[in-house]
């Protein structure tokens, strides 16, 4: 009994976490001055890792200086969905 229930919550695992990571690609990564990187999705919402490779918060219009010196500002916060996409990545390998 305790083998069929290990299996069945094992196997939603999978089926919850193929569901979650289907939000979008990254379409392109731009290299900031600070060491952070902005990532952009296809739908054109943005969010930021920062130096250390972790998700992190940044609120939706502030201006960003890129390695090249454009100004870029922030469109929505997609926080939760860049740390699924870095958790699969790190697990994943």
């Amino acid at each position: 009994m305790f083998k069929k229930l290990l299996l069945a919550a094992a196997s939603g695992m999978f089926a919850l976490s193929a569901f979650a990571l289907d939000t979008g690609q990254e379409e392109k990564s731009i290299q900031l001055k600070d060491g952070s990187t902005l990532h952009v999705f296809a739908d054109g919402k943005m969010a930021m890792e920062d130096k250390f490779g972790r998700a992190s918060y940044m609120a939706p219009g502030q201006p960003m200086q890129a390695l090249d010196g454009k100004t870029i500002v922030m469109n929505g916060n997609e926080v939760a969905r860049l740390d699924q996409l870095l958790s699969a990545h790190h697990i994943g390998g």
